[in-house]
């Protein structure tokens, strides 16, 4: 967070603690503490986060209202404590101690000012867990800003995210896209640690094998929440909006099972997976083909229907790896991407064996190409 600059004679400030800066930036909700402004003090440029936040006092070092300090218990030591600090925009930290007008801020004002913001924030932050986003975009350019929804009830406070375009589609890049996501995952876990997240919301937009490996590096630990992006409405969306009804896709299954030791899954969810497609990846290999009724490419699923897929997936692969012991699973999908990392969460590496997950291209023959393994 940006700090004013000092005067050289002034004597030295006390740094703040982690602590008091993040206790800061959560009584403040992220945004301008001066009454009326709603600006949220992290920017995104690019994709780039910058934050924009500016630790201003409210009686300063020497400055303006200092000749007020010792009225409201304050020395030059404990001028630093956040009772006596805002967090606020650039230009109302300006504002209150410009010459013209430091004037209209008398100390009642600033103070008053600041435990209303803070009261409005615990208003509904009471009701709200606080969230970390991560968001996995490496499809087209960047997003300009980090979704802000109306669906979420979470506060999202801070995010990790890889926002690089993808097109490296030889073993190579796939091989740094596997490295990609695991720094991505460190970053994740890092923050988990120093931050008191209950949850995590995931915005994701990614070559499909990635962000079926993002999943499988996801862990539990906190509660997720897959958002997808519905193009026509141009809105990240997890589940059914309210007074809308859920189609139902009405999910089948269809077993092909001999004597071999590999399995291919094949999902089709935003459009057809054929005989074909299978066979040219392996044509000896058992099979279990999942489908929906009327695939499309505009297909989005909400959460209770991701869940749904999700399910079976997960358990009659389970149940055919206990019964027939493979060695190798190969996994072709065409769907959104929010199901894509549901599917990688339902991968145990521990359990399952190999799993060799493939990309798709229309123009290639054939269709699906070995991208990685988990």
């Amino acid at each position: 967070m940006a700090r004013r600059q000092k005067n050289q004679s002034e004597k030295k400030r006390r740094e703040l603690t982690r602590a008091e800066l993040l206790h800061l930036w959560m009584v403040s909700g992220g945004i301008c503490t001066f009454e009326g402004c709603n600006k949220r003090l992290v920017a995104n440029t690019d994709g780039k986060l910058t934050n924009v936040g500016i630790i201003a006092h409210i009686i300063g070092h020497k400055g303006p209202r200092y000749e007020f300090a010792q009225q409201y218990g304050f020395t030059d030591d404990t001028l630093e404590d956040v009772r006596n600090l805002m967090l606020m925009c650039y230009d109302h930290s300006k504002l209150i101690d410009d010459d013209h007008t430091k004037e209209q801020f008398p100390p009642d004002k600033l103070f008053e000012m600041k435990a209303n913001h803070e009261a409005w924030v615990r208003s509904w932050t009471d009701e709200k867990r606080k969230s970390l986003a991560i968001v996995h975009k490496r499809l087209g350019p960047p997003m300009a800003t980090i979704p802000q929804l109306e669906q979420t009830p979470n506060i999202i406070l801070q995010a990790v995210e890889n926002q690089d375009e993808f097109n490296d589609f030889s073993p190579e890049g796939w091989a740094e896209g596997k490295d990609d996501n695991k720094k991505l995952y460190k970053k994740f876990v890092e923050c988990i640690k120093k931050g008191e997240y209950e949850v995590a919301e995931v915005f994701a937009l990614s070559p499909i094998p990635l962000l079926i490996h993002l999943g499988i590096l996801l862990s539990d630990t906190i509660p997720f929440t897959i958002y997808q992006y519905e193009r026509d409405s141009e809105l990240w969306v997890s589940k059914l909006p309210e007074g809308q009804m859920l189609e139902p896709i009405n999910p089948s299954m269809q077993l092909s099972i001999g004597n071999s030791k590999q399995l291919v899954v094949a999902i089709a969810i935003s459009g057809v997976i054929t005989q074909e497609d299978v066979e040219n990846i392996a044509s000896e290999a058992d099979q279990l083909i999942i489908n929906i009724e009327n695939p499309h490419v505009k297909r989005i699923l909400y959460r209770d229907q991701v869940k749904e897929v999700q399910k079976i997936f997960k358990e009659k692969t389970e149940e055919l790896i206990r019964r027939n012991g493979y060695k190798k699973i190969h996994l072709l999908y065409s769907g959104p991407a929010g199901l894509a990392i549901e599917l990688g969460r339902s991968i145990n590496p521990n359990m399952w064996p190999e799993v060799l997950i493939y990309q798709f291209n229309y123009r290639a023959e054939p269709r699906y190409s070995f991208a990685l393994s988990v």
